[in-house]
């Protein structure tokens, strides 16, 4: 069983390394080099892995959902079993403090054992029958049964952000093991051997099971070269990404230029401005503020629901607030280290450009620690400047945030109405303040997959109930989660069977409900066998 990193893509299970331009990771730490050397992955590679995923895929689809199960939780008993080899390797490739990448950990494995509990359960074939009506109104209508099928193989793109949660095991690759998807996962070349690390963990999993080799395949490459022959490989059947709008939207005008097009779930930026009302910041300002700045700085605010613009009503306590974010989010506690050297150079441009240059603003500025690290930055405006200033509008990944302080409900609803979408809004109110309240919830919640109430965003628990999506630019798919057990539905489709013999469908299907699973017959949710 290879538990070691060899510098190399994982295909099949076998460590290939045939590419050219070599990388290496850097520790933000030191803004040092790593040792191990890695290379992009040919051209031959990603066609090798996509076939090998397109051989596997029909008898993948026909294993048991019991047997996947035991896949996801065999891949996560293997992950935790690597143990402090693999969080010092992340530790050293990102920079994220080891009690993070512990949790992170945690959260990865919980992911794994809840998807496989969903599809023990039976909740992901979703199936839906109707006995034939003969005599129906306003026509006779036949027997009809629906379940759901995988799509095919699946591109994963892992994010540069959460190196095991939302990486190599993620909830992409979670999702599409699960339904029943091969997965192909090119790695992100911030942390190369982390990702080899938990490839290896995957694919043991898949030997030891005796699924096809072809189940699971790692890329690894620091330039586009190898993401754009996954997706344009007319194998691949689906891709989840999560990163930046401009890298989503890249993919998804690629999956568009392919003789047959397919979907992309990315999940991208997103601004998560938080609204605080007067009554809020009267009754709780120290405690908004602490935990505002709280969610700024996590993981140096390289989160995708980091809470970005702030609306803030003038009050006797508003200055006080103010002071008290400034204090917190440019004090130099600890370093704000970045995952990367382009990601810093991304956020100090932007910084300089969208935040520190406003005409009717006020920027406060932390200073900057050894290593691939960034200042904290406040910037404080009026409300009724944001119209004029469009680019604080735009997110800005690392550890920033705006204030902008409104003096009416008017102009409150002025800023509103030129928020971009995306993935959460943040209220701060108290409740007795309907209905205007009522008002700033249904205006939101047009722009967002999640509303938050007198919390804030950051953290995105992994649940069947959590959306984490939203319009664009929050994601490419509003109608789909990245987190918990629906984000499956992304890598299904639905098939009726009309007036099958029961001898010809599928298991779940079939009258006597032999998997003992929940279905919706006629309009009723029962795991009762039916009679014809």
């Amino acid at each position: 069983m290879t538990t070691s990193a060899q510098g190399a893509s994982v295909i099949g299970g076998v460590a290939s390394a045939g590419g050219d331009g070599p990388f290496r990771a850097v520790d933000p730490r030191t803004a040092r080099p790593r040792d191990l050397v890695f290379a992009d992955a040919t051209e031959d590679e990603v066609d090798l892995a996509v076939t090998l995923a397109c051989d596997a895929f029909d008898d993948l689809a026909a294993v048991p959902d019991s047997r996947r199960a035991d896949l996801l939780e065999r891949i996560a008993d293997n992950i935790v079993q690597l143990g402090d080899a693999l969080i010092d390797v992340a530790e050293s490739e990102t920079g994220l403090p080891r009690a993070r990448l512990l949790g992170e950990r945690a959260r990865t494995c919980d992911q794994l054992v809840q998807f496989a509990e969903v599809i023990r359960a039976g909740l992901h074939l979703d199936v839906i029958i109707d006995t034939p009506k003969p005599d129906g109104l306003p026509a006779p209508a036949p027997d009809l049964r629906r379940t759901t099928v995988p799509v095919g193989p699946v591109a994963v793109f892992s994010a540069s952000n959460f190196p095991l949660a939302f990486s190599v095991a993620g909830g992409d690759t979670a999702s599409a093991l699960a339904a029943g998807c091969p997965v192909i996962v090119k790695a992100h070349a911030a942390h190369p051997e982390t990702s080899e690390l938990t490839a290896y963990a995957i694919a043991n999993a898949v030997d030891a099971l005796g699924l096809p080799r072809g189940t699971f395949s790692l890329l690894q490459g620091a330039h586009h070269a190898p993401g754009r022959w996954l997706v344009l490989h007319p194998g691949v059947c689906a891709v989840g990404f999560t990163g930046s709008e401009a890298g989503g939207r890249a993919l998804c005008e690629l999956a568009m230029e392919r003789s047959v097009p397919i979907p992309v779930f990315a999940e991208m930026g997103s601004l998560n401005p938080v609204v605080v009302t007067p009554a809020a910041l009267a009754a709780r300002a120290p405690e908004i503020a602490r935990g505002l700045a709280a969610s700024v700085l996590l993981g140096a605010g390289q989160f995708c629901t980091k809470p970005g613009l702030v609306l803030l009503p003038q009050g006797a306590d508003t200055q006080a607030f103010v002071d008290l974010v400034v204090d917190l989010v440019t004090s130099d506690a600890s370093p704000h280290y970045l995952l990367s050297e382009s990601i810093r150079e991304r956020f100090l441009d932007h910084a300089h450009r969208h935040l520190e240059q406003l005409p009717a603003g006020r920027v406060w500025r932390g200073s900057v620690a050894d290593g691939i690290t960034a200042p904290g930055i406040v910037t404080l405006l009026r409300a009724r400047d944001v119209s004029t200033t469009p680019q604080v509008l735009d997110e800005h990944f690392g550890p920033a945030c705006v204030l902008a302080v409104y003096d009416s409900s008017e102009e409150l609803s002025a800023v509103l109405d030129v928020l971009p979408s995306g993935l959460t809004a943040t209220i701060h109110a108290q409740p007795d303040e309907s209905p205007q309240v009522d008002d700033l919830i249904t205006t939101l919640r047009g722009r967002v997959g999640r509303l938050i109430w007198n919390q804030f965003p950051t953290g995105v628990t992994v649940a069947g109930s959590m959306h984490h999506g939203g319009p664009y630019p929050g994601s490419s798919s509003s109608a789909h989660t990245s987190v918990g057990w629906t984000a499956l539905r992304r890598f299904q489709r639905p098939v009726t069977y009309q007036n099958f013999p029961d001898e010809a469908l599928p298991a779940p299907l079939k009258d006597a409900n032999p998997l003992g699973i929940t279905r919706r017959v006629d309009g009723e949710l029962t795991s009762r066998p039916l009679r014809r």
